[in-house]
């Protein structure tokens, strides 16, 4: 109707979701406010493609990612003194498609390796999203470069690795006309960063501000000699030099990290540190490295900068032996990833400002080992991606030193910034190292002194300063030699018998059983196998009290090849409980942490620096003892073991252990004190499963389960750690079918193998499995700690926590952590399953 007053709408402006930056990124916002052009601030990846160079596919699936990760879609915004990260709903995506094909075939690779650096380098002109490039280089009909640059805000290494593997699959879908199925992320980085900043403000940050305060205390400069000064301006270029490690090399080094039970990490970083000693003159050595910093399964695949740097710092005033050397590395290295969590750039920096333009010492010298993870070749439906090595976009530190695996085998190479070094002093460090590898892996006795090195010309041989940290000694500590197998007499049988174990060349008298790798299940085996040759059992406590060759020398009463006399043999308490409760550690404030049938990982844990717990191990099975729960169901069981509980600790609280089968019934025993009004604080678990998962996986699932456990099993026989017979023995059908039966019958084999792989505690754990798989468990309030290895079934389908939704009443933390069988050098972009234990412990109220 003509003259009605017309209705007026307003639209309410939709909020766009808000976080919190978190420290590193906070960090970045800083210096890029300085060094708008720093090329450091960029991650650079570079991938082949081979095939159908299908543009607009390759365009519409980096489209789709960027709209599955939030931090794609980031801007930054500062808010006061603080940073924020505002998500968009969207974000422009296009490629850079250079054709190259244009130029000589001959000119193409100098042309892409040139467009490449430029590409790494080139800042991000402007901090709007996606904070993400891709630039496809096109050197033939079927033949491309993609080249992935991303700003460290937004990402890092993983990062990047995530997004060419769900790339892949996404253009591989695409190109059979089918949904992606990536499935949803649990979490964006987002709320990461919100839950960090909560972290934070109720002080989780402050266990790990106490180590490192005291750990960094008194740190002075340390910086390894440069070609020329720091210039006024540094441009902050980088470059690569790298080279093959000779694979005798390789493997002598990876047989003697494993001799003497060190991570073949550590016996790298042993090694650089010998180096950096011998030519930068000092004894106070500092060596940052990165951990990935997703400790949650969660956050395994979500796109975002997680990655944190740590810092190693090491001590080779005296001129120590090497095996010294590596000692004192493998407990830095575990005591800082402990305390791993604290951002780099909150670390305290004692160090007065640098008047010579050269980096803080915390930023100038870096080391890694990376797997060949990021050169991993993908199937991408009319193409494929395949990997290879990223160009450098920017000098970060003076010098990063990484080995890294490739498919060919392991290469060592080294990042460094051309204002500082020439290409040759950089060629002349990796052969240096290379040298003091493959020496220090011939003998580890050899002091720091001894290890071949060859100065640059002109620069007087290294003369070591005194260090800040500890006071140089007259007289570095002995060494007891090692023993090599084969020797005459009883002693030498009882150093086979720990080689055999152990699955090793030779064993040091002083060497801890468990620290070599040892656990509950090798020591049965080991116990077993000395009783059948000297005619006598000793249990697993004494074992425990006296866990060396040497130690268990004196238990027999016999004496060890060109070692000292034997101590008098021990006698063993006639109290039944002596070997039923093994008290691990008996001092400690914290809360006791009690372990059912387990010694090795709780032992690893109890020599961890910062534990202030008591820990104790209950058992009611020992090789050589007839064991009481044959026919009984998980509650009488668990009962049985709370009895042994109330001797060792009348009272809660009380934190739980268990392991697979024997972590099923520490909930049962959890789930049983509760109800009778005592405190369980926390249930920790390894690869725990749910009594019914099992069933209630559909068959595709089942068949997977199945490839990965022989894939596990597989790979132990072809390491050496298990014989033929004894993979076979693992799996129902041979048994079923009465093979073994008959081969025994027939001489071809002495001994039908365990079902169990653990023959001295075969018939204990099968009946505590028969009464898991009859056990329906019930709910239970409280905190769980799950930790699964990298064989347990994970992805799509699978439930995280192996089948406990819905049981677990109270909140369940779930980490991967590396296989406790596995070697050293193994799995080692995983933390153990001590270390991760330790780091909840001191997160813990």
């Amino acid at each position: 109707m003509s003259g009605a007053p017309t209705a007026a709408y307003y639209v309410e402006p939709v909020a766009l979701p808000e976080f919190p930056a978190t420290p590193a990124q906070t960090a970045l916002w800083h210096k890029l406010q300085a060094a708008p052009a720093d090329p450091t601030l960029n991650v650079a990846a570079r991938w082949r493609i081979e095939g159908v160079v299908d543009l607009p596919l390759l365009e519409q699936a980096w489209r789709l990612l960027v709209a599955r990760h939030e931090i794609l879609r980031t801007r930054f915004l500062p808010r006061g003194d603080a940073l924020v990260q505002q998500v968009l709903p969207g974000a422009g995506f296009t490629i850079r498609h250079v054709d190259l094909r244009h130029l000589p075939e001959a000119e193409r690779d100098a042309a892409a390796e040139r467009l490449g650096r430029e590409e790494a380098a080139a800042p991000f002109a402007e901090l709007e999203p996606p904070l993400l490039r891709i630039t496809v280089l096109q050197r033939a009909e079927r033949r491309a470069d993609m080249l992935l640059t991303t700003h460290h805000l937004a990402g890092d290494c993983w990062s990047n690795l995530v997004l060419a593997r769900e790339l892949a699959t996404t253009c591989q879908a695409l190109h059979a006309g089918r949904d992606a199925a990536l499935g949803e992320l649990p979490l964006q980085f987002g709320d990461y960063a919100a839950w960090r900043e909560s972290w934070f403000a109720e002080g989780g940050a402050e266990p790990d501000q106490a180590y490192w305060t005291h750990r960094l205390a008194g740190l002075g400069p340390f910086s390894v000699p440069s070609d020329r000064p720091a210039p006024a301006q540094p441009t902050r270029r980088g470059d690569i030099v790298g080279e093959m490690v000779p694979d005798a090399i390789m493997q002598s080094v990876l047989a003697t990290a494993r001799e003497h039970g060190a991570t073949f990490f550590a016996f790298g970083l042993a090694a650089f540190t010998a180096l950096l000693h011998r030519w930068a003159r000092q004894d106070d050595i500092l060596v940052t490295t990165q951990v990935a910093g997703r400790e949650d399964v969660e956050l395994e695949g979500v796109v975002g900068p997680f990655i944190n740097t740590i810092a190693l710092r090491s001590d080779c005033a005296g001129d120590p032996r090497f095996a010294d050397l590596l000692d004192a590395t493998l407990g830095t290295v575990g005591e800082a990833l402990q305390h791993a969590a604290l951002p780099f750039e909150m670390l305290p920096r004692t160090e007065a400002p640098r008047r010579d333009g050269r980096r803080a010492t915390l930023e100038g010298v870096n080391f890694q080992v990376l797997n060949s993870a990021l050169l991993k070749d993908s199937d991408a439906g009319a193409f494929a991606l395949k990997g290879f090595p990223s160009l450098s976009p920017g000098a970060k530190r003076d010098l990063d030193l990484y080995l890294v695996e490739r498919s060919v085998g392991w290469r060592v190479q080294c990042e460094y910034d051309p204002d500082l070094f020439d290409r040759d002093t950089v060629a002349w460090l990796l052969q240096r190292y290379l040298a003091i590898l493959g020496a220090a892996s011939r003998g580890v006795s050899q002091r720091l002194s001894d290890l071949p090195f060859e100065p640059r010309a002109g620069v007087a041989p290294a003369v070591a300063a005194p260090s800040p940290m500890v006071a140089a000694t007259s007289e570095a500590p002995t060494l007891v030699p090692e023993i090599a197998r084969g020797n005459p007499g009883d002693g030498a049988a009882l150093l086979d018998l720990w080689c055999a174990v152990l699955k090793r060349d030779a064993v040091p008298q002083d060497a801890n059983f468990f620290t070599l790798g040892g656990d509950s299940l090798r020591a049965a085996q080991l116990l077993a196998r000395a009783e059948a040759r000297f005619g006598r059992r000793i249990g697993l406590a004494q074992l425990f009290r006296a866990p060396t060759p040497a130690g268990m020398a004196a238990l027999f009463g016999i004496t060890l090849p060109d070692a000292v006399p034997a101590l008098p043999p021990l006698v063993e308490a006639d109290d039944d409980t002596a070997w039923q409760i093994v008290r691990l550690r008996e001092q400690g404030t914290g809360t006791p942490i009690i372990g059912v049938n387990n010694i090795g990982i709780l032992h690893r844990l109890s020599e961890l620096p910062g534990i202030d717990h008591p820990i104790t191990t209950l058992r009611l099975f020992e090789p050589g003892r007839p064991h009481p729960i044959a026919g009984l169901d998980m509650g009488t069981i668990a009962a049985r073991y709370l009895d042994l509980l109330r001797i060792a600790h009348p009272h809660g609280p009380y934190i739980l252990f268990g392991e697979c089968v024997h972590g099923v019934l520490a909930y049962e025993m959890a789930r049983q004190l509760r109800a009778a009004g005592e405190t369980v604080s926390m249930l920790v678990a390894v690869n725990m499963w749910h009594p019914t998962y099992g069933e209630r996986l559909n068959a595709v699932q089942r068949w997977s389960v199945r490839l990965a456990s022989l894939r596990l099993n597989f790979a132990e026989f072809l390491a050496g750690r298990q014989s033929f017979r004894t993979l076979l023995g693992h799996y129902s059908l041979p048994h079923r079918l009465g093979i073994f039966r008959a081969a025994k019958r027939l001489g071809l084999i002495s001994e039908i193998p365990a079902r169990t792989g653990a023959p001295e505690q075969e018939d204990f754990l099968l009946a505590l499995m028969r009464a898991r798989d009859g056990y329906a468990a019930q709910p239970s309030d409280g905190p769980m700690l799950l930790m699964t290895t990298p064989d347990q079934p994970y992805g799509h389908g699978f439930q995280p926590s192996l089948g406990w939704d819905g049981t677990a009443g109270g909140p369940v933390a779930i980490h991967r952590v590396r296989h406790v069988s596995a070697a050293p050098g193994e799995q080692e972009e995983l933390p153990t399953v001590e270390t991760v234990f330790a780091t909840v412990l001191a997160a813990t109220p």
